[in-house]
Parts: structure tokens; C-alpha cells; sequence
């Protein structure tokens, strides 16, 4: 089989030659090792007399001729290099959310603020630093949020040469520039002040609501036009302990606008994915409700009990993930661990079915060596038919 038949087929529950594998997108010291390092480091880039003076004084005008540029270069190597390591899919990304304010910092244009700092690795990486919607006031004059008509027609033309390029050699779990629905609410007002506005502002949440469905909607539009198979949709719902907020109150905020995309993505014979952080047991009944076909990612270091939800939901759901990246999939670990986890995780998904393998998220600190070590495990234990043992 094919890496597009293969993801496909798990996807809806049919038969398989093998476990497939997903890659959660590569952090630049990933695929750098993979693709080769250029020539200039982006931290000496980034980080030297004249850049720091131009992006301190004119680093909202550099944005869109050359920062988002570079930064969805960057995004493609991503692809190539999950295509040349051999996984069956992988998480891409349209990405022009970001505007660079100054030298160290950037702005999400649905209103959050980000540090602009080093990766440890010689590349330039974003660490979130507070919510840039504070008031009201400021929610109403916010001036950075896009044009979703323009950001689809970009996302479109930006996935059509993905498509172009490879996909008929990778699974594409499409992403645009438009994140998850309830974590960029969250990251604009900040956690307390969303409680809040929960509670005390319905009005402006719901408004909120409707401007990211819009963008989520025309943007899945443009990459289902494109040719993207699979759409993936980001959205932390959960703490390392549980749900962030009551499951219910989860399912009235946002029940019905992720319905909405689902639909339409099914409407298109396309299949959808949710990634949310965390330990979602609690919201794994409303996902699935909502119309899900895969979940991602089974957070190892969560309280989340992945060979439990193979019981639970195994038969309703395809579970995505499962190699952590905290420790396994680093340079302190032995590969006989990796290759042992991978064999359990074989042992105890596999059968039945609807289990795609891969690490639970991206990090800096993933070496490409772990990955080929987790793919060479999956390749050599992951064949079907498995019987239960």
C-alpha cells in the first residue's frame, strides 16, 4: 500500500499492510539534520547589529515581504524532510499569523504576544508571553486581525504546491493559519480573564467564536480546493490533569462550530483530525460526538491512559501519537527504548486496527536519529494481520 491509501484506510477501519506513521510536524534542528544546515544560522540571522536595528524600526513592514516568506520556506522543509525520513503522513502548516513587532517580540493576529528568542540550536524559535486583549476596548479595536478571505486564497496557493510537490509521497494533514478555535481565545485574553468573559462578557466570547469559525471554515475550504486529504485542526482543551473547563461548557461554547467544519470537511469526502494537548479523558465522548475521525496526541507525561482509551473508544475513533518527546524521542534516551515502546505500543493499539503511530508533538530537542529509529521499530514490528497477545 501507499502512504495515501494506508492513512486512509486506518482512518476509516479498513484493512492494512502495516501500522502507519504520522510525523507531528519538525522543529528547524530536526529537519536540518535531515535536509542539511544552511549556510547562515537563523539565530546569526536574526541576531546581529543591522537585523536587530531593522526589525526594531521597521519590523511590522518587514513582515509580510520577508519574514512570513522565509518562515513558510521553513514550512515546506518540514514536509520534505517527514517525506524523506519516510513517515505516512504529517502534520503541514500554512503559517502567516504571526507579525513582528520589534527585535524580540512578534503578534498572533487573533491578538496574542509571543517572544521572538533562540531555539538553543542556532534557529530562531516563539515562546508565548501574554495575551495582547485586555479590555473591551481593545478587543474592538484590535488591528490586527486578517482578511479571511485573503488568508484562504493564500492558504490555497501555498497548498496546491504542497500538493503538487508531494502528495503522492505523504499523507498531508493540512493546517492553516487559523488554530483552534478555543485556544485562541484563550491565549488572547489570558486564562483568568476568559474565565471571566465566560461568565461576565457572553457577548464578546461568542462574537470571538464566530470571527475564528469564519477563518477556520474558508481556510479548510481552500486546502480541501488544493487537494488535502485530511484536515488537522489544533486545539488544547485539557491540562496535564483534565479538561480546562466543565466538559459541557466545552460542548455549548464550541460544540456546534466544530460540527460546522466537520461537516463540511465530510461534506468534501475529506477526513478530520483534532490535536489537543493534555489529559482529555473527559472530552474524548465530545469529540467523538462532534464528528472526529482521529484524535492526537495521548500526552505521555498527561494523565491520559492511552492503551485504556484503545479499550474505550478504540472501535469509534483512530488513535494518533503515542512516542513521547519529553524523554524517548531526545538525545538522553537508549534507542532499545524506543524501539520497546514502540513494540508495546504495536502490541496493545494495533489490533483491531485505527492506530497510526507517531510522536505525541515537536520539539527542538528531537534529533532526527530517534525518529528513524522509531520508524525503522514501527516498519519491522507493525505488519498485519495482528492477533491480540
Amino acid at each position: 500500500m501507499g502512504p495515501i491509501e494506508r492513512i486512509m484506510a486506518c482512518l476509516e477501519g479498513r484493512k492494512i499492510d502495516r501500522v502507519p506513521t504520522f510525523c507531528a510536524m519538525l522543529e528547524d534542528r530536526t529537519f536540518n539534520e535531515v535536509l542539511g544546515k544552511p549556510p547562515v544560522p537563523q539565530e546569526t540571522m536574526f541576531r546581529n547589529f543591522v537585523s536587530t536595528y531593522a526589525l526594531e524600526r521597521w519590523g511590522h513592514m518587514l513582515t509580510k515581504p520577508i519574514f512570513q516568506p522565509l518562515l513558510n520556506k521553513a514550512m515546506e522543509k518540514r514536509i520534505r524532510a517527514a517525506v524523506e525520513l519516510g513517515f505516512d503522513a504529517t502534520w503541514g502548516m500554512y503559517e502567516e499569523t504571526f507579525i513582528v513587532k520589534d527585535s524580540k517580540t512578534m503578534v498572533r493576529f487573533s491578538g496574542s504576544i509571543y517572544d521572538l528568542q533562540p531555539d538553543g540550536f542556532g534557529n530562531m524559535t516563539y515562546m508565548y508571553r501574554e495575551p495582547g486583549i485586555t479590555s473591551r476596548d481593545e478587543f474592538e479595536s484590535w488591528p490586527y486581525w486578517p482578511d479571511p478571505d485573503e488568508v484562504a486564497h493564500r492558504s490555497y496557493k501555498f497548498y496546491k504546491k504542497m500538493v503538487s510537490k508531494y502528495g503522492d509521497k505523504i499523507c498531508l494533514f493540512g493546517q492553516a493559519s487559523a488554530y483552534g478555535i478555543q485556544e485562541t481565545i484563550l491565549w488572547s485574553l489570558g486564562f483568568e480573564r476568559m474565565a471571566l468573559w465566560v461568565r461576565k462578557e457572553p457577548e464578546i466570547i461568542h462574537r470571538f467564536i464566530k470571527l475564528n469559525e469564519e477563518l477556520c471554515l474558508k481556510t479548510a475550504i481552500a486546502m480541501l480546493d488544493a487537494g488535502v486529504p485530511v484536515i488537522l485542526q489544533s486545539d488544547d482543551f485539557a491540562f496535564k490533569t483534565g479538561p480546562m473547563m466543565n466538559p459541557r461548557l466545552i460542548d455549548k461554547l464550541f460544540g456546534e462550530p466544530y460540527k460546522k467544519i466537520i461537516k463540511l470537511v465530510h461534506d468534501r469526502g475529506a477526513k478530520y483530525i483534532l490535536h489537543s494537548c493534555g489529559d482529555n479523558t473527559l472530552l474524548f465522548d465530545t469529540f467523538i460526538q462532534w464528528g472526529v475521525d482521529g484524535l492526537h496526541a495521548y500526552e505521555n507525561t498527561s494523565n491520559v491512559d492511552i492503551y485504556q482509551e484503545k479499550k474505550t473508544h478504540g472501535d469509534e475513533v483512530t488513535i494518533i501519537g503515542g512516542v513521547g518527546v519529553d524523554y524517548l524521542l531526545t538525545e538522553r534516551s537508549r534507542d532499545e527504548e524506543v524501539q520497546n515502546h514502540v513494540k508495546n505500543l504495536i502490541k496493545n493499539l494495533a489490533p483491531g486496527g485505527k492506530f497510526i503511530l507517531g510522536p505525541v508533538h515537536s520539539l527542538s530537542s528531537i534529533p532526527a536519529h530517534k525518529l528513524r529509529v522509531m520508524l525503522d521499530a514501527a516498519h519491522a514490528y507493525g505488519k498485519y494481520p495482528r492477533v491480540s497477545q
